[in-house]
């Protein structure tokens, strides 16, 4: 895999941040979503400042995403547009080797890797390749089978991160639960989640921004509650229903 050598300088749209913080845990995420994942994530980092001596959370894509658009390299472009789940692992290991001698990965075998991603079409039998005739379900299964090979660990929504978002503030309804990619259900684009948290006034700014008031210590925790209710099947890890 090959290693970006260009890095863009260090400037006031660039802010720079410390190596390795005074913690010895660090939770490095390889994010689909460079945004709305990207500013939540930011937001249980700030609430929960007081762990922050013991657990840090760091996006693989930093150099990306904390650069602003004219600023970024045609690189850290590519990288960004690569969200499907094995372009997620794969993130990860470009990034073990390119910031090896900062992080000192070996030195913290406590480290954790997560690849953080959604359903969407990602169980398709759509083909991506077609000289191998390798579909989308088949570039998921390799994603998972590398994750669990290489001990990163994976977060997974269904169908898509704005359900997590919903479960800060609602129960989940049986109209929610319709839209779940399933055996029987494929994936389907959809406004109902967006609209959703529009009712129950937290609508994402532009589509993509977090209100950081909206996201608190209270509801991160029922949101936890209730996604532990709803996942029925501890052995199902990347849960069909």
């Amino acid at each position: 895999m090959r290693s970006i050598k260009s890095r863009v300088p260090f400037s006031p749209q660039r802010p720079y941040r410390p190596a390795r913080p005074a913690t010895s845990k660090i939770l490095f995420l390889s994010l689909e979503g460079s945004v709305t994942e990207e500013e939540y994530f930011q937001r249980v980092s700030e609430i929960f400042g007081e762990i922050k001596g013991k657990i840090q959370f760091i996006s693989v894509a930093e150099d990306a995403v904390h650069t602003i658009p004219k600023f970024r390299t045609e690189e850290q472009n590519r990288m960004l547009s690569k969200a499907r789940p094995l372009q997620l692992v794969e993130r990860i290991e470009w990034f073990k080797e390119e910031y090896d001698d900062r992080y000192e990965f070996s030195k913290y075998p406590e480290d954790e890797f997560w690849m953080v991603t959604d359903i969407d079409n990602n169980w398709s039998e759509t083909v991506i390749h077609k000289k191998s005739g390798k579909t989308l379900l088949d570039e998921w299964r390799q994603a998972i089978a590398l994750c669990r090979e290489r001990g990163y660990r994976y977060a997974v929504s269904n169908p898509f991160f704005e359900v997590w978002l919903l479960l800060h503030h609602d129960q989940l309804s049986k109209e929610d639960m319709l839209f779940a990619v399933t055996d029987q259900h494929a994936y389907e684009k959809t406004t109902h989640f967006r609209e959703r948290l529009r009712a129950l006034g937290v609508a994402l700014k532009d589509e993509k921004h977090l209100r950081f008031s909206d996201y608190t210590a209270e509801n991160i925790k029922l949101a936890m509650k209730r996604a532990e209710e709803l996942h029925t099947d501890k052995e199902e890890l990347c849960p069909r229903y």
